[in-house]
């Protein structure tokens, strides 16, 4: 028994899309606060240690280690906290990218059909698919920046260790 043929209904198909548009912007607005609190922590721990290097003896050898090893970790975590804004403002590009393209169906549905465009020669097909491409090869730049993140954080726990392993072989 198959399903009788029929054409997909445009809004159906425009509304799903929006619906998918709209999940990732809140999981991207997620991901933006946790790291604007990500962001909020690192300024704070190295204001803090500013504070503590300042009323601290810069003479004391052992203070200074602990001092250069908490820089270097805010350091990193710094470092990683710009990566993974880099690719939060990277995907938000393809998001309004990708928002702006339904707008521009959505005003061609609400038109009167006598006044909507034929469709599409294989030219305009052809530069949508390119255009779609596209936006795929931006979603998956900002996958490449996320895995780049997780990089430097494996390179920077490896080390940590290491710099552990020299200093309690000291």
């Amino acid at each position: 028994m198959s399903e009788p043929d029929h054409e997909p209904d445009p809004e159906r198909e425009l509304s799903k899309e929006q619906s998918v548009a709209d999940l990732e912007q809140v999981l991207s607005d997620r991901g933006q606060l946790l790291g604007d609190r990500d962001q909020g922590r690192i300024e704070q721990d190295q204001a803090r240690l500013d504070s503590e290097r300042q009323t601290e003896d810069p003479d004391h050898e052992s203070a200074a280690k602990a001092f250069d090893d908490r820089q270097g970790r805010l350091d990193r975590a710094q470092a990683n906290q710009d990566v993974n804004q880099q690719a939060i403002d990277h995907a938000q590009t393809g998001r309004d990218d990708q928002q702006e393209s339904i707008d521009d169906l959505q005003e061609i549905h609400d038109l009167p059909p006598a006044q909507q465009p034929k469709p599409a020669a294989g030219s305009k097909l052809e530069q949508d698919a390119r255009d779609r491409a596209a936006a795929a090869r931006e979603r998956a730049e900002a996958a490449l920046l996320r895995a780049q993140a997780s990089l430097l954080r494996a390179e920077a726990a490896e080390k940590r260790t290491r710099d552990q392993t020299k200093r309690e072989g000291e």
